[in-house]
């Protein structure tokens, strides 16, 4: 089963997904937990391309990128997992990342972005998708309070990182039997009983 966290930064996926792992780990299962861009030698250093203030890319190529990532981490790590028994992938972004961040965010369409997504991915897709939804103050809160500089994505404006999270409610109305909203804007706790509560539906009893 593949369990994909999506949400703007600051949404709290990267305390979510451990709180998921160790969750469902304790329940028997045999558990992987990667990232995107990364996850693979070759995806940390297009992570580290994409996320140096100082890389400046066309959305295009930055898309690109991305897809070069996924591609890696799918091949290598994802379906390789998933063919064994009782396995979870639990992945911080999957492909509905560049749908929106690059096919609304960066205006490059999202039926091109979708049709290069499934290339990529050979068609994979998550059986679950938890977009963890913030608003743009909450989520600028709580990256202030992470310390540290901004990445390259981070210093988008505030209406990009607003076009996103539209983008976002709108893939979860357009596949509701895929993608479930979560109100992120709680405390950790709260918030992971609404993922534990998506996540336990899909569970084969």
């Amino acid at each position: 089963m593949l369990i994909s966290f999506e949400g703007i930064d600051g949404s709290g996926k990267s305390t979510q997904l451990e709180l998921a792992r160790e969750w469902l780990a304790g329940l028997g299962y045999d558990v992987l937990l990667t990232r995107e861009p990364g996850g693979t030698s070759a995806g940390e250093a297009i992570r580290e391309l994409l996320l140096n203030p100082k890389s400046h890319l066309t959305g295009r190529a930055e898309f690109l990128l991305y897809s070069a990532s996924r591609a890696q981490l799918v091949e290598d790590v994802l379906a390789p997992h998933l063919k064994k028994p009782r396995s979870i992938a639990l992945v911080d972004r999957f492909a509905d990342s560049s749908t929106v961040y690059q096919g609304v965010g960066r205006m490059l369409g999202i039926e091109a972005v979708q049709e290069v997504n499934d290339f990529a991915t050979g068609n994979l897709q998550p059986e679950l998708t938890l977009y963890l939804d913030v608003d743009y103050e909450t989520s600028l809160a709580r990256r202030k309070t992470s310390g540290g500089a901004p990445d390259r994505l981070e210093q988008n404006p505030r209406e990009f990182f607003e076009a996103v999270r539209a983008a976002y409610i709108e893939l979860c109305t357009a596949y509701p039997e895929r993608m479930v909203r979560i109100d992120a804007r709680e405390s950790a706790e709260n918030v992971f009983q609404q993922v534990r509560a998506a996540i336990s539906s899909r569970l084969p009893n």
